[in-house]
C-alpha cells in the first residue's frame, strides 16, 4: 500500500471512530429536588437502569435546584432547556392545571396505567405544554400535618399551619390559617411561634432538622405526594423506536419498583419520628374518614373548576371514594 492509500485509510478510520464516538444520543435530566437522600433515589436508580441496557441511550443528570428553580423546571423540559424533567405536577400548574389532579390519585399508579388515566394524562400534557408524560414514578407518599402542640380536636380553627397549595384544601377543611413560606423556614417560624405547625410528607422532616422541634403528627395523612418523568416531545419524538421502548419499558419498571421502596422508607421514616418522640394523634376512624372525604372533594372541585375538559374524567377514572 502507497503512502497516499495508507494516509486515505487512516483517514477513513479516523471519521469512523469519531463516528461511533458521537453516535450517543444523551438525553438530560432535571431534578426539582436535590440530588441526595431518599427522594433523589428513584431518579437515580432510573438514571442507572437506563443506562444499563444494551444501546446507545444514556441520560446524564445536569440540573437541580442550584441550576435551576424548581418552579420553572417545567418551563426547561418545555423549551428543551433539559430533555427530562423529575417534577411534581404541582411544580407546573400554570403550564398544566390538570397537574394538580396527580396528588389526588387514590388509586394505585399500575390501576392508572392500565385504566388509560396515563395515557390521557400524557394526552394533556402533549396539547398544553409540548411535553410527553412518561410516568408517575413516585406515588403514594401521604402527606401529614405535624404540630408542636397537641391538637384537641380536628378543628383547627384559630391554628397557623404552613403549607403551599398542595397541602391548602386539607388545611383549609381543618378550619386553619394557611401561611406560605420556604421549607427551610418552617424552623425558625415553629420555634418562634408564627406557625402552630406545618404539612410535609411523611418523609424528610429530619432534613429539615424538625424532629427536634415537632411533637406530634396529625393521623391519617392525606392526598399522596407524588413526582413524575416528563420529557420535551420534540426531543421524544426525534428518538428511535427502540430508544423510546427504553424510557417507557423503565418508566413503569420504576413504577412498579417504587412500591417496595415506598413501603421500606415509610418504615425508616416513622422510625425516626418514633424515636425523636413524635406522638401520632388519631381522632374517631368516622370522623377522619370523613374529614378526607371533604378535603379529597375539595381539591377535586378546584381541578374540575381548572378543567372543565379533563377533570372529572380525570377523576372518576383515577379516584374511588371510601
Amino acid at each position: 500500500m502507497n503512502k497516499k492509500s495508507i494516509f486515505a485509510a487512516a483517514v477513513v478510520a479516523t471519521v469512523l471512530i469519531a463516528g461511533a464516538a458521537t453516535a450517543e444520543t444523551v438525553l438530560k435530566v432535571g431534578t426539582f429536588l436535590q440530588p441526595t437522600g431518599t427522594w433523589h433515589r428513584p431518579i437515580e436508580r432510573f438514571i442507572e437502569q437506563v443506562n444499563a441496557r444494551d444501546s446507545d441511550l444514556r441520560l446524564e443528570l445536569v440540573a437541580d435546584p442550584s441550576s435551576i428553580n424548581p418552579f420553572q423546571l417545567g418551563a426547561a423540559v418545555q423549551s428543551g432547556v433539559i430533555d427530562i424533567a423529575y417534577i411534581s405536577g404541582s411544580f407546573y400548574t400554570n403550564l398544566v392545571p390538570e397537574a394538580d389532579a396527580l396528588k389526588n390519585f387514590n388509586l394505585s399508579v399500575q390501576e392508572v396505567r392500565a385504566n388509560g388515566a396515563l395515557d390521557l394524562m400524557d394526552k394533556i400534557h402533549r396539547e398544553k405544554m409540548g411535553t410527553k408524560f412518561l410516568g408517575k414514578i413516585v406515588d403514594g407518599i401521604p402527606l401529614q400535618i405535624y404540630t408542636a402542640r397537641k391538637p384537641g380536636s380536628l378543628d383547627m380553627t384559630g391554628l397557623t399551619l404552613r403549607g403551599t397549595p398542595l397541602y391548602r384544601p386539607m388545611m383549609e377543611t381543618l378550619g386553619a390559617d394557611v401561611a406560605q413560606m420556604p421549607g427551610g423556614e418552617i424552623y425558625g417560624a415553629l420555634q418562634s411561634g408564627v406557625i402552630d405547625g406545618y404539612g410535609w410528607p411523611l418523609w424528610g422532616i429530619g432534613d429539615l432538622g424538625l424532629l427536634e422541634v415537632t411533637k406530634y403528627r396529625l393521623e391519617p395523612g392525606f392526598f399522596r405526594s407524588e413526582i413524575g418523568l416528563v420529557m420535551n416531545e420534540r426531543r421524544w419524538d426525534s428518538l428511535t423506536d427502540a430508544e423510546r421502548t427504553i424510557l417507557q419499558e423503565e418508566s413503569i419498571a420504576a413504577e412498579n419498583w417504587f412500591a417496595s421502596y415506598l413501603t421500606e422508607v415509610n418504615a425508616q421514616e416513622l422510625a425516626k419520628q418514633d424515636a425523636a418522640g413524635i406522638e401520632a394523634v388519631t381522632f374517631g376512624a368516622e370522623e377522619s374518614a370523613a374529614l378526607i372525604a371533604k378535603a379529597d372533594a375539595a381539591a377535586w372541585d378546584e381541578v374540575i373548576r381548572k378543567s372543565p375538559e379533563y377533570g372529572a374524567q380525570l377523576r372518576d377514572l383515577t379516584y374511588k371514594a371510601k
